[in-house]
């Protein structure tokens, strides 16, 4: 009998986090536990929006692009990096016109964001 492959994505970069320290948490203070999940086969990572890309701006004093581009030289070209973003809102806490809900995807997938996962409760 063949073996079934089962895929898995680790929410704990993003969603562990935000709820246990508020998503204030230094990039190079989680890369080698990253790597370590890398190495022990996880192949997709949810790892930016919401908190976790206004905190390190807001606490950690840390440019949140840089801290995708980090994210991604640790794990690679080809693991999957998710994103979240708050529908219409993108990663801020108002909505946003179409041009910066553009510019913010491109912007993503320049720093190595591969997927964004959208969630808005009103679906506007």
């Amino acid at each position: 009998m063949a073996k079934k492959l089962i895929k898995v994505m680790d929410t704990s970069f993003r969603d562990g986090f935000q709820s246990v320290y508020g998503a204030r948490v230094f990039v190079d203070d989680f890369i080698p536990a990253l790597q370590s999940a890398v190495n022990a086969g996880i192949r997709h990572f949810e790892v930016a929006g919401g908190a976790r890309f206004q905190s390190p701006i807001f606490y950690c004093r840390e440019n949140a692009f840089e801290t995708m581009d980090k994210i991604r030289a640790a794990v690679g070209p080809d693991i999957n990096l998710q994103s979240l973003a708050r529908g219409v809102n993108v990663v801020g806490l108002d909505s946003q016109p179409r041009d910066i809900i553009n510019l913010h995807a491109k912007l993503f997938k320049k720093h190595g964001v591969t997927t964004v996962r959208n969630f808005d409760a009103l679906n506007d």
